[in-house]
């Protein structure tokens, strides 16, 4: 009698222990194909729901008691320049979830049945076009079959030691790392049978841990956090095979926030004027771990923001801002640094050594393409963004800065609506209605010149020019004569990054970014005798004081 009772017991026990457990029961899962199956692919009458992939009897050699065909496709792998991991041809648990999700074998097609089990709608495989369908092209979707070791984590530098991952996590074999890491077959509370809710990336960063991350406006910002990693990358059917992009071009994985629809300003919008850094020039070209000394021509957002890094934090010239962060460039010596800490160090990648400008924009006594030269303290003359400066008489200089100052490429290379122009658009080196994607107008090819203050808007961002056009207080009294009288503009004598000393600059011919535009004059100056002899003037040498009535 006790026997009976405890068979009979059993069941009772079961189901008052299942029912607690539904929500995570594979009988409310698009795993269960059968005909009560909630999905849009179920079977025709098959009322069995672990028959689609397992069987208790006759099956398979493959653990656990599978049902189906392990298929001996050759599939293509996902490769990146960035990847430490070595994935091989899919093993293991991936080679199961292969069996349906790669398309090649039908649904219903198992061992323990003579004919496969017929689908609602006539359906075989997994649609085409379903994103479930990954085809036998994984080369975009997330690499998988490879030993995820605490060396691989060492090795990257931005992976989770295995050892401290989340119990909800599984590594086969408790290193390879399979599908089943990231889904679980059997139940799927958080969606997608993801093993952990991925709000906030909260599955992503299990594993991937990257620096900045945490405090990074990508991870604050409350339109896009939720979403997280998945704002730019797709683990599966991605657009762009190498990091897994959700879009084609590049440029678009940022403009489909930063356009104004998600992010506070458009930024794309700016890449729309005559002027900018030509982001559709080139796909497919820069390489996360690139040598700027060596690297291809090419401009991407990602060569001046690091996405997983750049923040709001502001700085002063010339620490580098939060919108930098993170970013590799070339410092002062030339040499290639992983984290830039001061803001040139970001332009002197494409403009220094390996430089993408080519050509000089104005004919010029010295001339240099590489503005690590150009803004080099060693030189006669600069304006002041590596160092500060050199002449210590300039009473032009408007209250907000003195002789000690230092200023930003972005002083002057910027947006010409931005709020540095006291617009309402956004800030940074991406458009500009002005040529060099100056910020303010700025002539330097019109000679001569009518005076205006608007023709010189952008000198005058900084040089007050009720002082620099008056003799008595100028610290060159002839300035008001030659833009005013002469209408000679300030190109055709300033030179405005610098000369550079090693291209034969002295202190005698070159102090004050003096270095003569030869399109139309040419000639000499001689700082300590306070002279000029240049071609445009009639009758020789003419000597100037540093002030006088």
């Amino acid at each position: 009698m006790k026997y009976l009772y405890f068979v009979l017991i059993i069941p009772m026990v079961l189901i008052s222990l299942c029912r607690p457990l539904a929500a995570a029961s594979i009988i409310n899962t698009k795993h269960n194909l059968s005909i009560h199956g909630p999905g849009s692919l179920t079977a025709v009458s098959e009322e069995q729901v672990c028959i689609f992939c397992h069987v208790p009897h006759y099956a398979s050699p493959v653990d656990p008691l599978w049902n189906r065909e392990v298929g001996a496709v050759s599939y293509n792998l996902y490769a990146s320049s960035t990847l430490d991991a070595r994935p091989g041809q899919p093993t293991g648990a991936t080679r199961l979830c292969l069996s349906c999700h790669d398309g090649t074998i039908a649904i219903g097609m198992i061992l323990s049945r003579p004919v496969p089990i017929p689908m609602s709608g006539g359906a075989t495989t997994l649609p085409a076009s379903s994103s479930s369908n990954l085809g036998t092209d994984l080369a975009d979707d997330h690499p998988v079959s490879f030993p995820y070791t605490s060396s691989l984590a060492a090795q990257d530098g931005e992976l989770r030691d295995p050892g401290f991952l989340p119990p909800a996590i599984h590594l086969e074999d408790g290193y390879i790392m399979q599908c089943t890491a990231c889904h679980d077959p059997h139940k799927s509370p958080y969606g997608d049978f993801l093993v952990i809710d991925n709000s906030n990336s909260g599955l992503c960063r299990a594993c991937h841990q990257q620096r900045g991350w945490a405090s990074s406006s990508h991870a604050l910002a409350s339109e896009i956090a939720l979403k997280g990693c998945n704002n730019c990358h797709n683990t599966h059917n991605s657009a762009v095979d190498e990091r897994l992009l959700n879009f084609v071009p590049e440029e678009d994985n940022c403009f489909s926030c930063h356009d104004g629809s998600v992010s506070s300003s458009d930024i794309k919008v700016e890449f729309d004027k005559f002027y900018t850094h030509p982001l559709a020039a080139t796909t497919g070209v820069h390489k996360p771990e690139e040598n700027p000394l060596s690297a291809n021509w090419h401009v991407e957002c990602v060569d001046c923001h690091d996405p997983h890094r750049a923040n709001g934090w502001s700085a002063e010239a010339p620490l580098v801002s939060g919108a930098l962060a993170g970013v590799a460039g070339v410092n002062r010596s030339g040499v290639v640094i992983d984290e830039v800490r001061y803001e040139y160090e970001v332009c002197f990648r494409c403009h220094a050594d390996n430089s993408f400008s080519r050509t000089v924009v104005i004919n010029r006594q010295i001339e240099e393409v590489n503005e690590r030269l150009r803004f080099d303290p060693v030189n006669p003359s600069y304006h002041p963004v590596m160092a500060r400066g050199k002449n210590l008489n300039v009473p032009s200089l408007r209250p907000e800065y003195d002789v000690g100052s230092r200023i930003y490429c972005k002083d002057c290379h910027n947006s010409d609506n931005g709020s540095r122009s006291a617009g309402n658009g956004p800030d940074g080196v991406h458009g500009s209605i002005y040529p060099h994607i100056l910020l303010a107008r700025y002539e330097d090819d019109t000679y001569p010149l009518s005076y205006s203050e608007s023709n010189y808007a952008l000198c005058f961002r900084c040089h007050d020019p009720t002082v620099l056009l008056d003799r008595n207080r100028s610290s060159f009294p002839e300035h008001r004569n030659h833009v005013i009288g002469k209408r000679i503009p300030c190109f055709l004598c300033h030179d405005p990054h610098g000369v550079p000393l090693i291209n034969g600059a002295t202190t005698r011919e070159n102090a004050h970014l003096i270095n003569f535009n030869t399109d139309y004059f040419s000639g000499s100056y001689d700082s300590v005798g306070k002279s000029c002899d240049v071609s445009c003037h009639t009758g020789g040498s003419h000597d100037y004081l540093d002030a006088g009535p």
